[in-house]
């Protein structure tokens, strides 16, 4: 019984089975996939733009085979899918080479602006894999267009539509090689145009180079001019990202730029040799003038001149060097020399200068003296008179010390901190403030020239804290000699201890209201100079240190 049931179940299955296999041949379920894949594939190949015609009747006929199978026209189903996905290859194969065309145009394109950014040399590793992948596509590409163009000589359909697909296949990774191609050149070009500045201020060489060649040429040579032109249009390429073609000419202006130097440089160290050599004569001149007996009656007149024939002999020896120099063609360090030797000869006709002011009012004041001393008239009638005359300015007064009464001689020191009128005008002694230097200064207009530039053993006069600052020579004064004066001078303005400050500032303010008192004039806030430096050149002076309640120097900043 049961092996009778078991055959019956066993032919129902295999009758079961029979049917549905029969109705699954009879739908054409593989041709509606293939032709939608087709489509698909059309669609990715660009077919939408080179081949609308061809997509959209393969999309109608794949539309009208799912139609006729709703209908169960089977036989109208197959037909309809196999049309679709013919129209889709034909559609794959039009639009296959114009979408690889159009890849391989931004690649190219996006290569040809990184080249122009001068990617090859500054960013060359993501440049040359760009290259690289567009060879790649080409060769891809190349093989595609053959293998399309041989599959129609193929035998069999099977054998065509084998070929007709590989040919698909080349194509999309010839696509995919020029995309990754672009991406690559894009890197390269953002890493190059990077480095923009660093390009610019690499070119720093060159600029130098034109501004020494301008200044030997001392403006007069054309072609320094048309050089720079060139240099600046190369810069505004870089600055714009056309880095190659602005690099370009780099190296041939940078070459340009040297030889104008050469060029000029000669001539400029011949003549700076010439100017270096006159310079010296002039001092040399100025230096010889003086009358060595006047110069040797004081000590400070000795020691003032021994500095000027020290920094004279410096700058002789300075212009011999530049003339060695020259003669083995290192014409910048002449240059160098020549300068050094016009700078030393230039200061000592300043101090030749200086002296002979300096022995001119001596020699004044020994005139002076010698007339008193004729008259018998020793100073003290005038004086005596001076005092008994009721509403004068203090200042015609005359002293001991053959200065107007309030007035002061003042030494300047070599020290350290170095002696300059701000600082001498703070001393408690004088003014305790450094705001008061310009009356010094108005005071000793005939020695000072520059008021940066005082020097050590010079001796200035301290005018009051009001009233007028001239010291009117054609008064008699009596003096000590003057080879004691410095001597004396030092001996008397050595550093106050703070008891002897506080009381002389005591002192002061006593006698300040016995003074008569002029009209006040108006304060001057002007910004303090410079110490003076060692005797010779001007020296970079530190920042006062104003007491409470003055203005801060903005020339002398904390």
């Amino acid at each position: 019984m049961k092996s009778i049931q078991t055959k019956i179940f066993t032919s129902f299955i295999l009758l079961l089975a029979g049917v549905l296999v029969a109705c699954g041949a009879e739908l054409p379920i593989q041709e509606l996939s293939e032709a939608k894949n087709a489509i698909t594939r059309a669609k990715s190949a660009g077919a939408e733009k080179y081949a609308p015609t061809e997509l959209e009747e393969a999309r109608k006929s794949l539309l009208n085979a799912h139609q006729k199978a709703s209908e169960e026209d089977l036989g109208e189903t197959k037909k309809s899918a196999d049309y679709a996905r013919a129209k889709a290859l034909d559609a794959s194969e039009k639009s296959f080479p114009s979408a690889v065309e159009d890849v391989r145009k931004e690649s190219n394109a996006s290569i040809d602006s990184a080249d122009e950014a001068y990617a090859s040399q500054l960013a060359s590793e993501p440049y040359n894999a760009a290259v690289q992948l567009r060879k790649e596509g080409d060769t891809l590409r190349e093989t595609a267009d053959k293998t399309l163009e041989s599959y129609p000589r193929e035998s069999g359909d099977d054998a065509k539509l084998k070929t007709r697909l590989a040919a698909f296949d080349q194509y999309e990774s010839a696509r995919q090689k020029y995309a990754d191609s672009k991406k690559s050149a894009d890197e390269s070009k953002i890493l190059a145009l990077s480095q923009k500045q660093q390009l610019i201020d690499s070119l720093a060489d060159i600029e130098k180079n034109l501004s020494d060649a301008d200044k030997y040429a001392e403006g007069k040579d054309p072609e320094v001019n048309e050089t720079r032109v060139r240099l600046d249009a190369s810069k505004y390429k870089i600055e714009e990202g056309k880095i190659r073609d602005g690099y370009a000419e780099i190296d041939d202006i940078r070459k340009k730029s040297g030889e104008l130097v050469a060029k000029n440089i000669k001539a400029y160290a011949e003549k700076q040799k010439e100017l270096a050599k006159q310079s010296i004569a002039s001092a040399t001149t100025k230096l010889a003038s003086f009358d060595k007996t006047k110069v040797n009656a004081s000590r400070d007149f000795q020691v003032s001149y021994q500095r000027a024939e020290e920094n004279l002999k410096a700058a002789e020896e300075s212009r011999v060097s530049a003339e060695d120099l020259y003669s083995s063609e290192k014409y910048e360090d002449s240059i160098s020399r020549s300068d050094e030797a016009i700078r030393l000869s230039r200061i000592v006709v300043d101090q030749a200068t200086e002296l002979a002011d300096r022995l001119e009012r001596k020699s004044a004041s020994d005139q002076y003296a010698n007339r008193d001393t004729k008259n018998g008239n020793d100073g003290k009638t005038k004086t005596n008179k001076n005092e008994s005359t009721n509403g004068k300015n203090s200042s015609d007064k005359i002293g001991e010390d053959g200065l107007p009464e309030g007035w002061k001689r003042y030494v300047v020191r070599k020290k350290v901190p170095a002696d300059c009128l701000w600082r001498i005008a703070k001393d408690k002694r004088h003014y305790g403030t450094s705001k008061l230097w310009k009356r010094i200064y108005d005071a000793n207009r005939g020695k000072i020239k520059n008021p940066n530039l005082i020097f050590p053993k010079q001796v200035l006069l301290i005018p009051p804290a009001k009233g007028s600052t001239k010291f009117h020579k054609n008064q008699p004064s009596k003096k000590k000699p003057v080879t004691e004066e410095v001597e004396a001078i030092e001996q008397n303005q050595k550093p106050a201890t703070p008891e002897e400050s506080e009381t002389e500032s005591g002192d002061s303010e006593s006698n300040k209201k016995n003074e008569v008192k002029d009209p006040e004039p108006p304060t001057e806030e002007t910004t303090p100079p410079p110490e003076a430096g060692g005797g010779e050149t001007e020296q970079p002076a530190p920042a006062p240190e104003e007491e409470a309640g003055e203005e801060e120097n903005p020339e002398n900043p904390q």
